[in-house]
C-alpha cells in the first residue's frame, strides 16, 4: 500500500517535526548563514566606503565654493586699491565730474558694482551691476568706520533669494584732503551659483547666520525653505540626509567665513550631493546578492532532501504508519529492504494494526447504541423538566396576582375616600377664612400664628398631590397584577392603540424612589403614532427592564431612552452604563428563573414576562451587552397588529 509523504514545508512546524526536518533544522541555517553573513557584511562595507566618498568630496566642494567666495573678494579688493591709487579718479571725484569718473568705470568687470561718495557720505558716481540698486548716501556709522580705518571689508545678505555681497570701502585722497569714499562690491547670487553648479556637478544653498535661505542653485521646495532651521545640523560637515523631488541627497553644512576675519562667520553654505548613482549601485548589489544566497539555499536544501530521503525513509514509513493509528486509520506497511530490526519492526506493526481494526469496529458499534440510548434519556427528562417548570410557574404567579388584587381593591377604595374628605376639609377652610376677620383681634391673630407655623396652604395642596400619586400608584400596582395574570395565561386583556410615550412616563414615575437622584434618565423620544397593544403589557416591559438598568448601577450613573418609528414598526432603546453581563450569560437572560443578581436579590422572571409579552404583540426584542460597559434592549412592535390577533383580542 502506498503511503503519502508530507511535504518539505509542514516538516518544520512544531509538534510534526521528524528526522528529515531535524537534519534540515541543523544544516540548512549552518550552510546558509555564513552566504547571508557576507552578504550582510559586504553591503555594509560598500555603504560605508560610499558614505566616505560622498564626505570626501564634500570636503573637496567646500574648499572649491570658499575658493570662489574668496576670489570673488579678492578680485573687488584688488578692484578698490588700484582705484585708490587712480589719479585720474581722484582729480574727478574732486571737481564732482561724474562723466569722466564712469568712463574710468567702464572697462572694469562688469560683476563688479562701483560706487563713489563724498566725504559727507553723498553719492556722486558709479557703475551699478545689474544685481545691485542705487545707493544715495553712506550712513553716518559706515562712514565713520571707514574713516577710521582707512579700508573696510564687510560681507552680508542682500535679502532673500538674492545672495551673499563683499563690499570694499577704500578712502579716495592726497596728502592734502579727502574726496571721497570708493566702494567696490561683488556677489555671490544665483547666478553665480549656477555657474558652480555646471563646473562642479553640485548644488549649494547659501545660509544666513539664523539659517535662512540666502540663495540657491536651484528650485528648493517651500517646506524644505521652512524647516531649514529645524534639521539636525550639528556638527560642520555631518551628513544630513534629505529628499528633494524624489532625489535623495546627502546634505553638508559648512560655515561660510566672513572678510574681516576667518574666525568670524557671516553665515553658511550647503553643499547637496546627489545619492541617485550610489543607491542605483547599491541596489544592483542587492540584487546580485539575493540571487546568490537564493541560488546557495536551493542547492542545499535541494542536497539535504535527496540525503535525508535515501537516510530516513525506511523509519518515516513506519511513523507514518503509526500516526495513521493514532488518527483512526488502520494500514499495513509494505516490505521494506532494510535491516533485519526495522523488518521486524514492520511485521509486528502489521499484527498489532489489524487486532486495533478489530477493537475499533466493535468499540464503535457499542458507542453508537449508548448514544441512542442517552439521546433518548435526555429527550424525556427536558420535556418533563420544562412541563414541571411551567406548572409551577403558573400556579406561583397567579396565586401572588391573587393575594394582592385584595389589598389594592382596598388601597383604590380607601384612596377615593380620603381625596373627598380632603376636599371636603379644603371647602371648610375656605369657609373659615371668608369669616375669620370678624374674630376678635387676638383669637385671629393667635389664629394666623397657627396657619403659618403648620403651614396650612402647603399642606392642602400636598394632600391633594399625595392622594392623587397614591391613586396612580395602585392603579399601576393592579396594571402590574395584570401583567403577572398574563404571564399565568389566567385571562386576556384587549388591545387598543394608545401612546407608548405615556407608558414610558408613567412607568418612571413609579419608579422615582429607585431611581432618586442616583441615575439620570436621558429621554430621546421620536415622532411615533399610536401604537395597537395592551398598555398595561406593554408597561410591565418598560417597568422590569428600566428596573434593571437601575439596579445594574453602581453608584450614579445614566440611562437613555430613545424612541423611532422604522416603516411599519416603532424602535424602543433602553440602554445603561451598568456593569454589563457576560457572554455567557446573555445568551440564557430571558429563561425562566435564570438571573445574574445575588441571592435575594432577584428571582429570574423579570425579563422571562417581558420576552413572553413583546412576543404576544408580535414583536421582537434584542439585547446587546458588553461586560463593565453597559446593556441595550431593543424593543420591536408593529404598529397594528395582525388581523388574527385583533379577532382574538375582540
Amino acid at each position: 500500500m502506498a503511503f503519502r509523504l508530507k511535504s518539505f514545508g509542514s516538516l518544520f512546524r512544531a509538534g510534526t517535526r521528524s528526522l528529515k526536518a531535524t537534519l534540515g533544522l541543523y544544516f540548512i541555517p549552518l550552510s546558509i548563514l555564513p552566504a547571508l553573513f557576507l552578504s550582510f557584511y559586504a553591503i555594509q562595507v560598500y555603504e560605508e566606503n560610499t558614505r566616505e566618498l560622498v564626505r570626501s568630496r564634500a570636503e573637496t566642494e567646500r574648499d572649491a565654493f570658499v575658493a570662489l567666495v574668496q576670489r570673488f573678494e579678492k578680485e573687488a579688493l584688488e578692484t578698490a586699491r588700484s582705484l585708490r591709487e587712480n589719479r585720474l579718479l581722484i582729480s574727478a571725484t574732486s571737481v564732482l565730474d561724474r562723466t569722466r569718473t564712469e568712463r574710468i568705470f567702464a572697462p572694469l568687470s562688469e560683476s563688479l558694482s562701483i560706487r563713489v561718495y563724498s566725504p559727507s557720505g553723498k553719492y556722486l558716481a558709479g557703475r551699478i551691476a545689474p544685481w545691485d540698486h542705487q545707493v544715495s548716501f553712506l550712513s553716518e556709522q559706515v562712514l565713520e568706520r571707514t574713516k577710521s580705518k582707512g579700508e573696510t571689508r564687510d560681507r552680508f545678505f542682500r535679502g532673500e533669494g538674492l545672495g551673499i555681497a563683499t563690499v570694499v570701502r577704500v578712502l579716495l585722497k592726497d596728502n592734502r584732503r579727502l574726496h571721497g569714499v570708493l566702494e567696490v562690491q561683488s556677489q555671490i547670487g544665483p547666478a553665480e551659483l549656477g555657474d558652480f553648479k555646471a563646473s562642479r556637478a553640485i548644488d549649494t544653498v547659501l545660509l544666513t547666520k539664523e539659517l535662512g535661505v540666502g540663495a540657491a542653485s536651484f528650485a528648493l521646495p517651500a517646506d524644505l525653505v521652512r524647516k531649514f532651521s529645524q534639521l539636525p545640523f550639528r556638527l560642520p560637515g555631518e551628513a544630513i540626509p534629505l529628499s528633494i523631488g524624489g532625489v535623495r541627497y546627502s546634505a553638508y553644512l559648512y560655515e561660510l567665513p566672513a572678510a574681516y576675519s576667518k574666525n568670524q562667520k557671516a553665515g553658511f553654505f550647503v553643499l547637496f550631493l546627489s545619492l541617485t548613482a550610489a543607491d542605483a549601485a547599491a541596489q544592483k548589489l542587492r540584487v546580485a546578492l539575493v540571487y546568490v544566497t537564493g541560488f546557495l539555499v536551493l542547492a542545499v536544501t535541494l542536497l539535504i532532501i535527496l540525503l535525508s530521503n535515501r537516510i530516513v525513509e525506511p523509519i518515516e514509513l513506519l511513523v507514518m504508519g503509526m500516526k495513521g493509528i493514532k488518527t483512526g486509520r488502520s494500514e499495513q506497511l509494505p516490505s521494506i529492504d532494510s535491516p533485519y530490526e526495522i523488518e521486524y519492526l514492520v511485521h509486528s506493526f502489521n499484527e498489532m494494526s489489524r487486532n486495533i481494526a478489530e477493537a475499533k469496529s466493535a468499540l464503535e458499534l457499542k458507542v453508537e447504541e449508548l448514544k441512542t440510548a442517552n439521546s433518548e434519556i435526555k429527550e424525556a427528562q427536558g420535556v418533563v423538566v420544562q412541563s414541571a417548570k411551567m406548572a409551577s410557574l403558573g400556579k406561583l404567579v397567579a396565586g401572588v396576582a391573587h393575594e394582592l388584587n385584595n389589598p389594592i381593591g382596598f388601597i383604590s377604595s380607601n384612596m377615593y375616600h380620603l381625596s373627598e374628605y380632603v376636599e371636603s376639609i379644603r371647602l371648610l377652610v375656605s369657609e373659615y377664612r371668608k369669616h375669620r376677620d370678624s374674630l376678635p383681634e387676638r383669637e385671629r391673630q393667635a389664629v394666623a400664628e397657627v396657619e403659618t407655623k403648620i403651614g396650612i396652604d402647603f399642606i392642602l395642596k400636598d394632600m391633594l398631590d399625595l392622594t392623587r400619586s397614591c391613586v396612580e400608584g395602585a392603579s399601576r400596582t393592579k396594571e402590574i397584577v395584570l401583567g403577572l395574570r398574563t404571564f399565568s395565561r389566567m385571562d386576556e386583556t384587549s388591545f387598543r392603540f394608545c401612546d407608548i410615550h405615556d407608558g414610558i412616563r408613567s412607568t418612571l414615575k413609579l419608579l422615582v424612589t429607585e431611581i432618586k437622584d442616583r441615575v439620570t434618565i436621558h429621554e430621546d423620544y421620536g415622532t411615533l403614532p399610536d401604537v395597537e397593544c395592551n398598555p398595561s403589557q406593554l408597561n410591565q416591559v418598560f417597568m422590569n427592564l428600566l428596573s434593571n438598568a437601575s439596579q445594574a448601577i453602581s453608584g450614579r450613573g445614566d440611562v437613555w431612552i430613545r424612541t423611532r418609528r422604522e416603516g411599519d414598526r416603532v424602535r424602543i432603546e433602553f440602554e445603561d452604563n451598568g456593569s454589563g453581563i457576560d457572554s455567557e450569560s446573555l445568551s440564557k437572560i430571558f429563561d425562566p428563573f435564570f438571573t445574574t443578581k445575588t441571592v435575594g436579590k432577584g428571582t429570574g422572571l423579570g425579563l422571562s414576562i417581558a420576552y413572553g409579552l413583546v412576543e404576544k404583540h408580535h414583536g421582537t426584542i434584542q439585547v446587546q451587552s458588553e461586560l463593565g460597559k453597559g446593556t441595550r434592549f431593543q424593543i420591536y412592535l408593529p404598529i397594528s397588529q395582525p388581523v388574527k390577533r385583533a379577532t382574538e383580542a375582540s
